[in-house]
């Protein structure tokens, strides 16, 4: 049997450069969701900072927030709880002759905007990402990942009994497995990297099955431009509510989204929006919901969307893995949640 996962979002509202203050605030979230069992808490992008690139103090501000990471470590510690502590905007020098071309100026800094998955129980920094598609915005300030280098897949604590052995398997693997539960495969996305269906592709790939999206995603009528305004102005809701349902299908994934501005929610296949519609605009709140994954078991065996993206030959390889004409392409080997890289 597939588990059921108690996950929590929690869409909190930063206040501009209030560190302390957002952060005391997002304790208190987490520790309510710990108290309810939660197994994974997701706080949104740019939760401690809010995005405000243009006050003086920011740049200090990114800086302070780095330092509550170590925080959020011993709330998982200390709750057994998950953590996805939204994101962390961290200042680190930049590189010499790097793409913002600081010519040479070895004070000059970048910003990094960076998600990660903090383990129960160890408080281990499990994962780390960062973010690959800035919005138009954020370019002038922010500095992006590589996507090759980014887009990878990891296993999680959380564990199930779905299948563990492949048809393949000799009878002593599979003796081997038997009783065993196997973790659940997790990646991390932000923000405007929804609208990159090859960011998707590149996790469930590496055998992602529970994607985690912090985002600062502005959805409200009065921020739309007057034509937008004028034709659709629930246009940025609908764009988001599609765009989050159709990942979870085409994906056969779990996907939750967590969105300070609002419509924050985790949607699965099969289900669609778990728990009901998403959270109203600009309204701190925490919604837990128990997401059962066996609907990404019943999507593969109908779909088998993973075992096309798996097997030899498939059309669109070249474009996901990001190779250049002549150069070796590469696919997952052994079962559609195989670990393995094989060259052809």
């Amino acid at each position: 049997m597939a588990p059921i996962y108690k996950i929590a979002t929690i869409q909190l509202v930063p206040k501009d450069i209030a560190v302390k203050d957002n952060f005391t605030r997002a304790e208190s979230f987490i520790r309510q969701a710990a108290a309810q069992g939660t197994h994974l808490a997701v706080l949104p992008e740019y939760h401690l900072t809010s995005w405000c690139p243009d006050h003086p103090d920011f740049i200090a501000a990114c800086a302070e927030s780095a330092t509550y990471l170590p925080r959020y470590q011993a709330l998982a510690r200390h709750l057994n709880i998950n953590i996805v502590p939204g994101t962390i905007c961290e200042v680190h020098p930049s590189p010499a002759n790097s793409n913002n071309n600081n010519n040479g100026d070895t004070t000059a800094q970048e910003i990094r905007n960076m998600a990660y998955w903090i383990e129960a129980s160890t408080g281990r920094l499990l994962a780390s990402y960062q973010k690959v598609n800035l919005w138009h915005s954020e370019r002038p300030h922010l500095t992006a990942g590589i996507a090759q280098s980014a887009h990878r897949a990891f296993d999680t604590p959380l564990t199930w009994e779905g299948p563990t052995t492949t048809a393949t398997d000799s009878a002593q693997q599979k003796e081997n497995h038997r009783g065993r539960g196997r973790p659940i495969r997790a990646g991390m996305l932000i923000c405007w990297d929804l609208t990159f269906p090859e960011a998707f592709r590149a996790l469930v790939r590496d055998g992602a099955e529970l994607i985690v999206i912090p985002s600062y995603w502005v959805c409200d009528r009065s921020d739309l431009e007057e034509a937008r305004r004028r034709m659709n102005a629930d246009c940025e809701g609908l764009f988001i509510d599609n765009a989050l349902v159709a990942r979870a299908f085409e994906n056969e994934c779990v996907v939750v989204f967590c969105n300070a501005p609002g419509l924050s929610g985790v949607v699965a296949p099969v289900f669609g929006r778990v728990g009901g519609e998403g959270l109203g605009a600009n309204e701190e709140v925490m919604r837990v919901v128990e997401v059962d994954f066996e609907s990404v078991e019943v999507i593969e065996e109908v779909y088998k969307v993973r075992k096309d993206l798996a097997r030899e030959g498939w059309h669109y390889g070249y474009s996901i893995c990001g190779e250049e004409e002549g150069e070796e392409r590469v696919v997952k080997s052994g079962s559609s949640r195989g670990r393995g890289w094989e060259k052809l």
